[in-house]
């Protein structure tokens, strides 16, 4: 008499209905593809921000504006004239920066650096006014202007979800460019 072994009907069911939950709990958890993603492009914006940077400042130099705390650049390319900060793309526009009417107020200095940031990088941004605001284009540029830094947010987040790239620009001469990549919330 010859008897087969080997795993009875049942026994496989239950081995693949364990192995279909294993892998609905734990694939998760190892394969996290949406943080990579939001990693992935604010890497990628912080690339488009130093470029951008290098693009303005040969501009800024060619015109002899690179050491000026704030000067109207004309970009050319049909792109016009924007404002630079020692010849980079500003994070925050000094106080005393006289407008045609008058003073601008912290407010305008805002939109002037949101429009100086998405003029010279052509993203489309909307600008935020607070740090709970949830972007809704493909990229949220949220403007501190008392600490001189601005935040970039990708589509789908805020601010305050812990998932942006900071960025400082030339405040003073001497300054460098910081960046600091914020992904805990990722």
């Amino acid at each position: 008499m010859t008897t087969d072994s080997g795993f009875t009907l049942v026994e496989l069911v239950i081995v693949i209905v364990i192995l279909g939950i294993l892998s609905v709990i734990a694939a998760p958890k190892f394969i996290n593809l949406k943080s990579d993603a939001h990693r992935s492009v604010l890497n990628g914006v912080r690339g488009a921000i130093s470029s951008g940077n290098q693009l303005a400042f040969s501009k800024a130099i060619l015109q002899g504006k690179a050491h000026q705390a704030v000067a109207e650049v004309g970009l050319g390319g049909g792109i016009g004239n924007t404002l630079l900060t020692y010849g980079h793309i500003p994070s925050a526009l000094p106080l005393a920066r006289k407008a045609s009417a008058g003073y601008l107020d912290s407010a305008d200095r805002g939109t002037e650096v949101y429009e100086s940031i998405t003029q010279v990088l052509a993203l489309d941004a909307e600008h935020l006014k607070d740090e709970s605001t949830v972007v809704t284009r493909q990229w949220g540029v949220f403007i501190h202007g008392s600490d001189r830094f601005v935040n970039f947010v990708p589509k789908g987040l805020s601010v305050d979800s812990g998932c942006h790239l900071q960025y400082t620009g030339i405040n003073a001469e001497g300054d460098a460019v910081i960046f600091e990549l914020v992904d805990s919330g990722c």
